[in-house]
C-alpha cells in the first residue's frame, strides 16, 4: 500500500482524527448515565442491561478484522468515515429504540460501525506523524477517547436530567455525523494504491503466524476489562448498590474517563523514553487488576475517588502500550491497520461478554464477588507473559519485522 499526503500540515489531520476519536468515545459512554432511565423505562434488571451492553462489544469485535481488511483495500480514510457514519446512525437509532431488542440491535450496530473507525484511524496516524512520535500520539488518541466519554458521562447525565434519555443521544449522533463530513473533506488528499487481494491474504498469513500477535492483546486483558466494566457499569453500580446520588457516580465515572487522558499522554512520554518498556508494561497491567479489585470493597467516596483516579491513568496506559508494540515492528504500512484491528479483534472478543459477566455474578453472588472476578480475568492474561518473545518486541529500523511486499 502507498500512501501519498499532500497538503494540510500533519498536526492539523492529527488533530481532526483525535477529535473525532473523542466524539466517537462520547457515543461510547454517553449510553451509561441513562441506564437506570432505561431500566425504569422498559422495565429492565442488571442482567438486561449487561446483555445490551454486550452487544455493542460483540458488533466491535466481530468487525474489527473487517475493518482491517477494508482499510488495506480502499484505503483508512474512507473505511474510517464510513464507521464513524455508521456509529452517529446507530445511537440516533438507540433513541428510537421501543424495546430491549431495538436496544440491542442498535448497540449492535453501533459496535459494529466503531470498529471501522478505530484501527484505520490508528493506522492513519501512524502514516502521517514522524516516526519518533508515534508513542505520544497513540497515548494522545486513546486520551481523546477518555475526554470524549468523560463528556458523554457527565454532559449526558446533566442532559438525561432536562431532555429525557433520548433527545441526547439523537444530538450525539447527529454530532458524529457531522464529524464524518469533516474527516472526509480534511483527511481527503491522503490517497491509497490499494493492495491486492492475494498479497493482503499472503501478508495477513505471515502476521498470524506471529505469536507476539496473539499474546500482547490477552496479556493487556486488564486494560480493556477496566475500560468495558468501569466505564459502562460504574454509573449504575454506584447508584443502586453503595447509594451514591446519579450526581456523584457520574462524577466518578467522568474522572475515570477524563484522567485517562493524562495517563495516555504522560504514560506514551514516559513510554517512548523509558529503556525498561516491557517492565512498565507488567507493571501497569497488574496494577489495573489490583485496582479493579478493590472497586469492589470500597465504600467512601474518597477511596473510589482516588482508585478510579488511578486506574483511569493506567487503564489507557496499558493500551496505549499494547497498540504501541503492536505497530512497532510491521515494516509494511499496508498491514498496520491489520495488525491493530487483529490486536482488537482478540481483546475485544474476550472483553465482550464482561458485561454479561459482571451482571450474571452479581445477581447470583454478589458485587464485590464480580469485581474481584472482573479483575482477576486481567491477571490471569497476563500470565501470557511467560510466553511473550520480549526481544521482538524491543525492535530498531534495523531489525523491524518484515512482511512481504504486496503485489
Amino acid at each position: 500500500m502507498i500512501i501519498i499526503a499532500e497538503g494540510l500540515n500533519y498536526r492539523v489531520r492529527s488533530a481532526s482524527i483525535n477529535f473525532s476519536r473523542a466524539v466517537y468515545g462520547m457515543n461510547w459512554f454517553n449510553i451509561a448515565p441513562g441506564l437506570s432511565y432505561i431500566a425504569s423505562n422498559f422495565d429492565l434488571r442488571i442482567v438486561s442491561l449487561g446483555i445490551m451492553t454486550t452487544s455493542f462489544y460483540i458488533g466491535l469485535a466481530v468487525f474489527q478484522m473487517a475493518g482491517g481488511i477494508l482499510a488495506s483495500r480502499i484505503g483508512n480514510v474512507k473505511t474510517s468515515v464510513f464507521g464513524i457514519t455508521v456509529l452517529g446512525l446507530s445511537v440516533i437509532g438507540t433513541a428510537q429504540s421501543h424495546n430491549l431488542y431495538d436496544l440491542i440491535a442498535a448497540r449492535f450496530f453501533a459496535g459494529f460501525g466503531s470498529a471501522f473507525f478505530f484501527s484505520p484511524a490508528l493506522g492513519l496516524l501512524h502514516q502521517i506523524v514522524p516516526e519518533q512520535s508515534y508513542p505520544f500520539h497513540v497515548g494522545l488518541f486513546n486520551g481523546s477517547f477518555n475526554i470524549g466519554a468523560g463528556i458523554g458521562i457527565i454532559g449526558w447525565n446533566i442532559l438525561d436530567i432536562y431532555l429525557g434519555w433520548r433527545s441526547p443521544l439523537d444530538i450525539a449522533g447527529i454530532i458524529m455525523l457531522a464529524l464524518a463530513l469533516e474527516n472526509f473533506i480534511v483527511l481527503r488528499d491522503i490517497h491509497v494504491t490499494p493492495s491486492s487481494f492475494r498479497g493482503a491474504t499472503k501478508n495477513a498469513g505471515i502476521l498470524l503466524r506471529k505469536k507476539n500477535v496473539w499474546i500482547l492483546p490477552v496479556m493487556a486483558l486488564s486494560g480493556i476489562l477496566s475500560e468495558t466494566v468501569v466505564g459502562n457499569l460504574l454509573v449504575y453500580y454506584l447508584e443502586t448498590q453503595v447509594g451514591f446520588s446519579s450526581e456523584s457516580a457520574s462524577i466518578l465515572d467522568m474522572i475515570f474517563l477524563f484522567i485517562g487522558f493524562a495517563g495516555g499522554v504522560i504514560g506514551g512520554y514516559i513510554f517512548a523514553r523509558n529503556r525498561h518498556q516491557i517492565a512498565q508494561f507488567v507493571a501497569v497491567i497488574i496494577m489495573c487488576s489490583v485496582l479493579v479489585i478493590l472497586l469492589g470493597y470500597s465504600r467512601s467516596f474518597i477511596e473510589i475517588l482516588l482508585e478510579v483516579s488511578v486506574l483511569g491513568m493506567l487503564t489507557v496506559n496499558t493500551l496505549s502500550i499494547l497498540y504501541t508494540l503492536s505497530a512497532r515492528n510491521i515494516k509494511d504500512p499496508g498491514m498496520i491497520s491489520f495488525s491493530l484491528s487483529f490486536i482488537n479483534f482478540v481483546q475485544n472478543i474476550i472483553g465482550a461478554f464482561s458485561p454479561t459477566i459482571f451482571g450474571i455474578f452479581a445477581r447470583v453472588i454478589g458485587y464485590s464477588i464480580s469485581w474481584s472476578l472482573i479483575g482477576l480475568m486481567g491477571l490471569v492474561g497476563f500470565v501470557s507473559f511467560i510466553f511473550l518473545d520480549r526481544s521482538a518486541l524491543l525492535v530498531t529500523k534495523e531489525t523491524e519485522i518484515t512482511i512481504s511486499e504486496p503485489d
